[in-house]
């Protein structure tokens, strides 16, 4: 049995396909046990040795944990309830930190906690299953309440969960505990928009927070490191005698793959969160991308801001605004084959408009967008889910041969919220 510190899930960056899809979930249930059960499947899809889980809350009435949701098994409507350090979902409650279980004997261990009555679920809800091989557990905590557990589990003959399976799966559940935690509320309000928008801000502010302490932890830490061992070989590098020129050259060789290791670290923290985006604001973030892209792209791009007030949007505006800045124009350097594009943003009295522009190939966007499968373009897909969730709009005009127009418009009703 492995335990490893909650705090850990810093070093994932979640992906913006599970993202959505929780993002989609959120809009498409209509009752609790739905939000459970979709959660569940959510998760056992989204990592990848998963073939089965199990989502539970802690009963504050009874003091124990109840199995709510599950996803993999012959039976998925068994209930059972587990006490303080009974099991894997109990030892992970009580310790308060994740679990990792990577062989069978380790499973069989925590199952033989299990109660007469357990056991008997156990066998039940497994019935016609190959034996566990290998699970891992989280506990859902939200501001330092633990209130449930999710356990997932493989059987099937595939690799067994690692690390940075549970790593993952951590910080999924960071967003499971804050969706659990407002969704009845969210419910009770389904068709008010603004609700709905305001509970997914607080994912992307989430997502974006984790981007931002990885950056953090990035310059910190990591470009010290590498400055510490940098310095270290030019320290050697003096004491080598003159003659020695083989090992000067290896020496040589090593700083100048750490000075590009440098580099590459400095642009990647810059990618996660440019600094510009919270100390400027957009305008700047954006100017700030696109003059990075001209280094690299070899493709004039313009920006020009029109109406700029002293008012800022909301700093949930300004992410999502600049990350379907991102998507747009990576298309274009990908996709367009264009010769230049423009980036125009307007801060008009009644709504804020972001457009983005190329003299490129173009596409059919009804094709695109009615894809199916691995074949659908969930880079659109997940601007336009940015801009609905904005309280705004996306529109993409374009067809083959006549270049792309994007255009975004978020009222300004909706983008002046204030910080989360």
């Amino acid at each position: 049995m492995e335990f490893i510190d909650q705090g850990s899930n810093s070093h994932i960056v979640q992906s913006e396909e599970v993202f959505l899809a929780l993002a989609r979930i959120l809009k498409s249930v209509s009752n609790f046990e739905e939000l459970l059960d979709l959660l569940v499947k959510l998760l056992v899809e989204s990592i990848h040795p998963a073939d089965a889980g199990i989502l539970y809350l802690y009963d504050k009435r009874r003091h124990q944990l109840t199995a709510e949701a599950s996803y993999g098994y012959e039976r998925n409507d068994i209930k059972c309830s587990f006490r303080s350090r009974e099991g894997a979902p109990g030892q992970c409650y009580a310790q308060r930190k994740t679990l990792l279980l990577s062989s069978p004997g380790a499973v069989e261990e925590q199952v033989a906690t299990l109660t007469p009555t357990n056991l008997d679920y156990y066998a039940k809800i497994r019935q016609g299953l190959p034996p566990t091989l290998s699970l891992i557990a989280i506990p859902l905590m939200l501001r330092e309440t633990i209130f449930g557990v999710i356990l997932l589990e493989h059987y099937k003959q595939h690799r067994p969960f690692s690390e940075v399976d549970l790593l993952q799966l951590e910080a999924l559940g960071s967003w499971v505990s804050l969706i659990i935690d407002d969704v009845q509320l969210y419910l009770e309000l389904k068709h008010t928009k603004r609700s709905y928008r305001e509970l997914l801000g607080k994912l992307i502010t989430k997502s974006e927070e984790e981007r931002k302490k990885i950056a953090r932890e990035i310059h910190d830490e990591v470009n010290q490191l590498l400055l510490s061992v940098k310095l270290n070989l030019e320290n050697i590098e003096n004491t080598v005698p003159a003659d020695s020129a083989e090992v000067r050259e290896r020496l040589g060789v090593s700083r100048s793959r750490i000075d590009q290791a440098l580099n590459d670290l400095h642009k990647l923290s810059l990618d996660l969160r440019p600094p510009a985006l919270d100390d400027l604001g957009l305008p700047q973030a954006l100017d700030w991308y696109i003059h990075s892209l001209l280094k690299e792209a070899r493709l004039p791009i313009t920006l020009e801001v029109t109406g700029l007030s002293q008012r800022r949007p909301a700093p949930v505006i300004e992410i999502a605004l600049f990350r379907m800045a991102q998507e747009a124009l990576s298309n274009v350097i990908k996709h367009a084959k264009a010769t230049f594009a423009k980036v125009r943003l307007n801060f008009a009295k009644s709504r804020l408009v972001l457009l983005v522009e190329d003299n490129g190939t173009g596409f059919d966007v009804d094709a695109i967008l009615s894809m199916s499968g691995n074949k659908r373009n969930l880079g659109l897909l997940g601007m336009m889910e940015r801009a609905e969730l904005c309280g705004g709009t996306l529109k993409i005009e374009s067809s083959p041969g006549h270049g792309t127009c994007l255009k975004v418009e978020i009222p300004v009703s909706s983008y002046d919220w204030g910080a989360y």
